[in-house]
């Protein structure tokens, strides 16, 4: 141990202990309007637009693929498949 100018032992390795200060909060930042959210469901459903609002943006990947893909194929009959299971997902998004 050496001794600093103070008197006091003090260990080379030892830094100085500063104050820790903690603070308590919740701080919400950012909060969702349910309402806006339905809004965007009801006229860009099909989009995945509610779901991008939501912060759930895998999701409203996936729904804005079913809908590009499933409009984009209607023509040849294929795209009523995707369709169809955008509008379940859409169904279920409502409850």
């Amino acid at each position: 141990m050496t001794e600093n100018t103070g008197g006091q032992p003090q260990r080379p390795y030892e830094q100085p202990q500063q104050p820790i200060q903690i603070n308590n909060h919740i701080v919400v930042v950012n909060q969702k309007s349910t309402l806006l959210a339905y809004v965007l469901w009801f006229f860009l459903g099909q989009l995945g637009i509610h779901k991008f609002y939501l912060g759930q943006v895998v999701a409203g990947v996936v729904y804005l693929a079913l809908g590009v893909i499933g409009w984009a194929t209607t023509f040849i009959l294929i795209g009523w498949v995707p369709l169809g299971v955008l509008w379940i997902l859409l169904i279920i998004d409502i409850f």
